[in-house]
C-alpha cells in the first residue's frame, strides 16, 4: 500500500469546478492524498487508512486508486457509513487501469488424459459455477451443445431431459434446467436434486418467474451433466472429488493459460442504514469482471410484476446519498452489474459500458416495506377494504431523485431472461437519459409497477430487444398496483365507484420524451397491465409501434410509429387516454376495445380505408390521411417536409440526431438500430409495389388477370409471389401462388380480412407479438388454413 501525498486527484471538471470554488471562497483543502491499493494486497486497509485520515483532515480530498493490474478480491470491498465522505471532499474510488475481478486463478493444473478427448485436473478451494480461460469464457457442458447464432439460450431441444438421455446421466445431481416460461415471457431454472429409485430426475422448485407459470418444454437446454461434456472446451467440474474436466481441441493437453474461476457475486457494496447513509463517495474508471451467477437466487418477488430478484450485483448500494458510478466498464459478470436498492438519494451511474454479463445491467429497486399494501403475484387480489387509501409510499426504503445517464449496454441478460437494461421497480423519480441500450432478451427499459412515478426515460437509443422472449417491448412497463385486480370486471367495479385509486400509487407522472425504440419481435413501446399516468411524446418508433393495455391518463403525442400504429387492448370505460398529433402508418389495431377514452384524434394515417376503420368507431374526426413525406429516411431521419400533411393535424419535428450515450468514446463504441424503409399506401389508381414478410414476397390483387390466374371469384386478397424456401413461410408450407384472404385470430374471438397487402402488414404488426400467425389462404380454388410461427 502506498500513500501518495499532494498528488492530483482526477481529471475531471467537477474536480476543477470544486477547487475554483474552494479559492473563491478563500478556502482549500490542506492537501490531496492518493492511497494506492497494489494487486494482491488487501484493499479494506486502505480504506481504514482513508477512515483515520478523514478522521485527523476531514477537507483533505482523500482517493483509493487500484494500481494497474488485476485484482483478484476475496472478498467484496464494504464500506458503511463511516467511510463517507462529505460534499465538498467526496471519498474518490478510482481505477488506473486496473480491473476488479471476483475470481480466483486456478493455479499449478496439472492435466491428465480421461477419456474421448477429455483431460481432468485436480482443483482446491470453493466450487464455482464460471470458468475463464485467458479472460474468454468457456462453456459448462450442456445439452444442445452450445451456438451463439441460436436463440435462445444458444440452442434449445425438446428432448433435452428425455428418459432415454436421463438413463446416460450417472449422478445428474446439481445439473441446472434452463427453460422459457411456457409463454416465453422470462427464463425458468430448476436445480436437479438427483434420481429416485425409478430413474426420475428429483427436481427443486422453479425459480426466475413471479408467475404460475409452467416451463417450456421445448425451449429448454441443461447443463452441469458430466455426460454432456461433449464439445471443445466445454468443462465440467466434479464439485465431491475435486476434479476439473476439459474438452481439449484434437485430444491434446490443454496448453498453459490463466484460468479463472468465479467466486464472488459481488466486488464493491456500500451499506448505510435506516438512520445514517453512506454518503459522497465517487467510484470512476474501474473494470469489474468475473463475478458468480445468481439466477438460482432470483427469488424476491418484484410486487405483482413478472420479475423476481436477487438484489446483488458487482456494485451493490443500500441506503446510500450522493454516490456516484463513472466511467467504469462491467463485463464477464455472473448476474447483475449495478444494483442500487432500498433507500437512496442522488445517486448517479453515467458514462459506463456494460455488456457480456448474465443478468441486468443497471436496478433501481426499492423495498416492499416501504409500499402501502403490497401484494407479491399476480393472480393475488387486494380486498377492497383493506386497501390503504393513503397516497404515495409507506416509508423511504426506496431509491429517489437518481440518474442513470450516457451509458451503453449491449449483450446482457446472456443467462437470465427475465432482465434488462434499466430496471426500475418501488421508486420514483429516476431519470433515465442518453442510454444506448441494444442485443438483449427482453426489455432495454423495464419499469415493473406505478410506483411511485415521476420517472424521465429520455434521449435513449434501445433496439435489438425482446431477442429471446415475447410478449414485451424495448421500453415496457406494468402497473399492477393497488387498484389493480385480476379480476377484469372487479376491478371496473373498483374503478368505477373510486376514481381515485388509479392515482394512489402512481402519483407522479412518468415521462417517455425524446427516445428512439425498435423491437421487432413485440412492440416498441408496451404500457401493459394497468400502466397509468404517462406522456409519451415526441418518440420515433422504428418497428414494433405502441400498446396501451387497460391502464389510465396515458397521453400520447406528437410520435412516429413507422410502420406501425397504435395497439388498444381491453381499455377502461374512463381511461381519459389521450392519442393525438402522431403519424401512423397502419390502422389501429384494437384488442376488445368497447371505450375509446378522452380524445383519439387529429392524427395522419396511410390510407382512406384505415381512416374510416376509425372514423367509424368514433375517433379521429379531424385526422387525415396522407403521405408524411420523410426527409431522409435512409439516413435515419424522419423529420417530415415543411408542406407534409402531418404539419396540419399539429405534428412538430424533433431532432433525430441526439439519440443514445453522448461522450466520444462511447459513442465510437455505439451501434445503431436498423432504419426501416418507411412502407407507404400505394395511392389510389397505382400498381401495388410488392412488400417482404415472413420471407414471401406479397402484393396485392388488384387486376383481372391475377383474379383469374388464382381462380378468385373476385379481385380480393394478397398474392404470394415468391417464398424463400427456409423462411418462417416456407417452413409452414406457404407456396408461389397462394392468395392470403384472412386472419384467423381464435385468441380474442375476432379476425381480419385482407384486401391489400397493407393490410396484411398492418394485422401482421398487430399480432407479431404472440410468435404465430394463422392465415386462411385460397390455393388450387379451395381454402384453407396455415399457421406461421416465426418466433
Amino acid at each position: 500500500m502506498k500513500l501518495q501525498v499532494n498528488q492530483p486527484v482526477s481529471g475531471r471538471s467537477c474536480w476543477i469546478a470544486l477547487i475554483t470554488l474552494m479559492l473563491l471562497s478563500g478556502f482549500m483543502p490542506a492537501r490531496a492524498v492518493v492511497i494506492e491499493v497494489q494487486p494482491g494486497t488487501d484493499p479494506q486497509r486502505a480504506f481504514a487508512q482513508a477512515r483515520r485520515l478523514r478522521a485527523r483532515s476531514p477537507a483533505d480530498l482523500i482517493v483509493v486508486e487500484f494500481a494497474a493490474g488485476t485484482h483478484h478480491l476475496t472478498k467484496p470491498v464494504t464500506l458503511t457509513a463511516r467511510d463517507s465522505g462529505t460534499a465538498a471532499s467526496p471519498l474518490e474510488i478510482r481505477g488506473a487501469s486496473a480491473t476488479l475481478s471476483g475470481g480466483r486463478r486456478l493455479k499449478q493444473l496439472v492435466w491428465r488424459p480421461w477419456h474421448n478427448g477429455i483431460w481432468r485436473t485436480q482443483v482446491s478451494g470453493p466450487s464455482f459455477a464460471l470458468l475463464w480461460r485467458n479472460g474468454i469464457p468457456l462453456v459448462r457442458a450442456r445439452y444442445p451443445n452450445y451456438d451463439p447464432a441460436i436463440r435462445p439460450f444458444g440452442g434449445v431441444s425438446k428432448d433435452a431431459t428425455a428418459a432415454s438421455r436421463i438413463r446416460r446421466w450417472s449422478n445428474p445431481s446439481g445439473g441446472i434446467i434452463h427453460a422459457l416460461s411456457s409463454e416465453r415471457w422470462g427464463s425458468m431454472f430448476i436445480l436437479i436434486e438427483g434420481k429416485d429409485a425409478n430413474g426420475q430426475l428429483r427436481l427443486a422448485a422453479p425459480v426466475g418467474m413471479n408467475r404460475q407459470v409452467q416451463p417450456s418444454e421445448s425451449e429448454v437446454f441443461v447443463d452441469n451433466i458430466l455426460e454432456e461434456l461433449d464439445a471443445v472446451d466445454e468443462w465440467y467440474l466434479d464439485q465431491i472429488g475435486h476434479c476439473l474436466y476439459l474438452k481439449s481441441p484434437d485430444g491434446k493437453r490443454p496448453p498453459p493459460a490463466i484460468y479463472v474461476a468465479s467466486r464472488l457475486e459481488t466486488l464493491i457494496e456500500l451499506h448505510g442504514s435506516a438512520n445514517v447513509s453512506v454518503h459522497d463517495i465517487h467510484i470512476s474508471g474501474i473494470n469489474f469482471r468475473d463475478t458468480a451467477p445468481t439466477f438460482l437466487k432470483t427469488t424476491e418477488p418484484l410486487l405483482r410484476s413478472d420479475w423476481v430478484f436477487h438484489r446483488s450485483g458487482a456494485v451493490l448500494l443500500e441506503d446510500s446519498e450522493r454516490v456516484s458510478v463513472e466511467s467504469a466498464v462491467f463485463t464477464q459478470l455472473g448476474g447483475n452489474a449495478i444494483v442500487v436498492s432500498g433507500r437512496n438519494r442522488d445517486v448517479a451511474i453515467r458514462g459506463n459500458e456494460i455488456y457480456d454479463i448474465g443478468a441486468s445491467a443497471i436496478a433501481f429497486v426499492g423495498r416492499p416495506e416501504a409500499v402501502r399494501s403490497p401484494l407479491f403475484e399476480y393472480r393475488q387480489s387486494q380486498p377492497l377494504a383493506a386497501i390503504d387509501r393513503i397516497p404515495g409510499p409507506l416509508g423511504d426504503g426506496y431509491p429517489a431523485d437518481s440518474i442513470a445517464e450516457n451509458n451503453l449496454i449491449h449483450d446482457i441478460g446472456q443467462v437470465e431472461k427475465q432482465s434488462a437494461g434499466l430496471e426500475i421497480s418501488m421508486a420514483a423519480r429516476i431519470s433515465v437519459r442518453h442510454n444506448s441500450i441494444y442485443r438483449v432478451p427482453r426489455a432495454g427499459i423495464n419499469i415493473g409497477d406505478g410506483t411511485w412515478g415521476g420517472h424521465q426515460i429520455a434521449d435513449n437509443d434501445v433496439f435489438d430487444t425482446v431477442l429471446e422472449t415475447g410478449d414485451h417491448g424495448a421500453f415496457n412497463s406494468w402497473g399492477r398496483d393497488r387498484y389493480w385486480d385480476p379480476d377484469r370486471a372487479q376491478m371496473n367495479r373498483r374503478v368505477a365507484s373510486d376514481p381515485a385509486l388509479i392515482a394512489l400509487d402512481a402519483v407522479e407522472q412518468t415521462i417517455l420524451r425524446h427516445n428512439r425504440l425498435r423491437c421487432d419481435h413485440g412492440w416498441d413501446i408496451d404500457l401493459d397491465d394497468g400502466s397509468s399516468n404517462y406522456l409519451i411524446e415526441d418518440n420515433l418508433m422504428l418497428a414494433g409501434g405502441l400498446k396501451l393495455r387497460e391502464g389510465f391518463g396515458r397521453i400520447v403525442r406528437n410520435n412516429i410509429l413507422l410502420n406501425n400504429t397504435l395497439h388498444p387492448h381491453v381499455w377502461f370505460q374512463s381511461s381519459e387516454d389521450v392519442f393525438e398529433h402522431n403519424i401512423v402508418m397502419t390502422g389501429y389495431q384494437p384488442i376488445l376495445i368497447d371505450h375509446w377514452g378522452r380524445s383519439i384524434d387529429y392524427n395522419l394515417f396511410p390510407t382512406r380505408s384505415s381512416l374510416e376503420r376509425a372514423v367509424s368507431r368514433g375517433t379521429d374526426a379531424h385526422s387525415i390521411v396522407g403521405n408524411p413525406q420523410f426527409l431522409a429516411p435512409e439516413d435515419g431521419s424522419f423529420a417530415v417536409a415543411p408542406d407534409s400533411p402531418a404539419t396540419s393535424i399539429g405534428f412538430k419535428n424533433f431532432p433525430m440526431d441526439d439519440f443514445g450515450v453522448t461522450s466520444p468514446g462511447l459513442r465510437l463504441r455505439a451501434k445503431h438500430p436498423r432504419m426501416p424503409e418507411p412502407v407507404l399506401a400505394e395511392p389510389s389508381g397505382h400498381e401495388a409495389v410488392p412488400r417482404e414478410l415472413l420471407g414471401m414476397t406479397v402484393k396485392s390483387v388488384e387486376t383481372q388477370g391475377e383474379q383469374s390466374a388464382t381462380g378468385l371469384a373476385s379481385i380480393e386478397g394478397v398474392l404470394v409471389l415468391a417464398v424463400a424456401a427456409n423462411s418462417a413461410a416456407g417452413r409452414a408450407g406457404l407456396v408461389q401462388g397462394d392468395v392470403i384472404l384472412r386472419i384467423l385470430d381464435d385468441q380474442f374471438g375476432q379476425s381480419d380480412s385482407i384486401s391489400t397487402a397493407a393490410d396484411l402488414l398492418a394485422a401482421y404488426q398487430g399480432r407479431r407479438w404472440r410468435g404465430e400467425i394463422e392465415f386462411e389462404i385460397w390455393r388450387n380454388q379451395m381454402r384453407s388454413a396455415v399457421k406461421v410461427i416465426f418466433r
